[in-house]
């Protein structure tokens, strides 16, 4: 595996049950404006192939940990399908996954990507957001809906039964919140979701403002829909069937709630048309 993947693992030591390693490809450092990932492929050639010199790796029971941290601002890491790229600038971290267990050649994941944002002010923020959200409009990503939430656009997206403000559903990417409104929404955290060609893309986005001033905090995540979904719902048919085993009537409980999110969606749905919103196809 060492001379197939022409890679140099350096300063091994053992922590809390992970091989932490550093991997060392032939490029310079100096030389490094972009980074290239992509879901899907080997997580070693991805990183061979990212254009980065280096990666620290952690390995932990069969998950690989691929990790660049403090990025120089004027590299660019690129999410690199075609139809589907992403350029994501200034960042502080990457960070890419893979899991042996899924049987899959140890292909990555999930992406993570942390920016380093310092925000003159919430409308800096608001511009800055914008021009991540105009990337995706320009590809060939959906939005992702899921099922729990109501399918529909603009402000009706985070709004509740009542009308007022919620915070669980993902916002509608082509509707800019009035500043009143962003400040509740991106006060509690709130996130964009999308889909494409079998990989669901998050962008979140928080703030606070303490001594220090003013901090966002703005991560973009890429995933396979398929095994975050598979993963999910593994976790979730073990959590209620504990529960059923200790007599808590867990998945009688999940199927009533599941019932009464559905009218609750239909409510809103009906809502959002008729404050003038419309319906999303989630197809």
């Amino acid at each position: 595996m060492v001379e197939v993947m022409k890679k140099k693992l350096i300063a091994a030591i053992s922590v809390a049950g992970a091989l932490v390693t550093g991997v060392i490809f032939n490029v310079k450092a100096e030389k490094m404006r972009e980074i290239k990932v992509d879901i899907g492929g080997n997580i070693m050639q991805t990183a061979k192939n990212s254009g980065a010199p280096r990666f620290g790796v952690e390995s932990h029971w069969g998950l690989q940990i691929f990790e660049l941290v403090d990025l120089r601002p004027d590299v660019a890491v690129e999410f690199s399908r075609p139809g589907y790229k992403i350029t994501a600038t200034p960042l502080f971290s990457l960070t890419m996954y893979a899991d042996s267990a899924n049987d899959n050649n140890m292909a990555v994941e999930k992406i993570d990507l942390q920016y380093r944002y310092k925000a003159a002010s919430h409308d800096d923020a608001r511009a800055f957001i914008s021009e991540i959200l105009a990337q995706f409009k320009r590809g060939n990503w959906r939005r992702l809906i899921y099922d729990t939430c109501p399918a529909v656009s603009g402000r009706s997206a985070y709004l509740d039964e009542t009308g007022k403000v919620d915070g669980s559903c993902s916002l509608d990417p082509d509707y800019q919140p009035s500043m009143d409104d962003w400040l509740i929404l991106m006060g509690t955290g709130r996130d964009y979701t999308w889909l494409g060609d079998g990989v669901a893309a998050r962008l979140t986005v928080d703030f606070e403002t303490d001594a220090t001033g003013l901090s966002y905090k703005i991560s973009l995540e890429f995933c396979d829909f398929a095994l975050e979904n598979k993963r999910a719902n593994a976790a979730q048919a073990q959590e209620l069937a504990e529960g059923d085993e200790k007599g808590w009537k867990s998945t009688e409980g999940f199927k009533k709630r599941m019932a009464a999110n559905k009218v609750k969606v239909k409510l809103l749905e009906a809502n959002a048309i008729r404050r003038g919103d419309r319906l999303i196809s989630r197809d």
